[in-house]
């Protein structure tokens, strides 16, 4: 059963799974993919620029700022982490999905699954995972036959430096 509230929503609609207290942020949670988004953001989609003026990247994280259309009705949207889109048509044109060790480890496999392919589906899909877990992430991708649709590139910062390193997967 979904709580209405009047000063969360102008209308009494509560869509599935967004119910007040469902998305309840917590910051010392996602801090780390909260900047790991920003600066992948900032290093590998830092669009528009002199060589792509017809791109515009976005973020969704730490606040959700566009949003993607998963079916012709409109009314299901996917809110991938990066979307970079083209301008002034906004079609999708690449959407990047970062994974930290916490969402690789508290979300289920079908879950992750379904999610990067439901992404893959909208535009070519850059996952960047963990240094550690490119193996781990590679044998999910492989065993679910989606090895071919995911770019798959690892990050980490750089200890004592704060500086991200981010590197393609072969």
């Amino acid at each position: 059963m979904a709580i209405v509230n009047k000063v969360w929503r102008e209308g009494t609609f509560v869509p599935p799974g967004a119910e007040p207290g469902l998305t309840q942020k917590f910051v010392w949670r996602d801090i780390d993919q909260e900047k790991a988004v920003g600066d992948i953001a900032r290093l590998r989609f830092d669009f528009p620029n002199m060589q792509q003026p017809g791109l515009k990247t976005f973020t969704n994280r730490p606040a959700r700022q566009i949003g993607v259309r998963l079916d012709e009705s409109g009314k299901e949207m996917a809110f991938p982490d990066i979307v970079v889109v083209t301008d002034p048509a906004n079609e999708v044109a690449m959407i990047g999905e970062v994974e930290t060790h916490r969402t690789l480890r508290d979300l289920p496999e079908e879950q992750l699954v379904e999610k990067w392919r439901a992404f893959a589906g909208l535009g070519d899909l850059f996952l960047f995972v963990p240094m550690m877990e490119v193996s781990a992430v590679k044998q999910m991708l492989k065993r679910h036959a989606l090895k071919k649709s995911v770019t798959v590139r690892s990050w980490r910062y750089i200890t004592g430096q704060n500086l991200l390193d981010v590197a393609d997967v072969k």
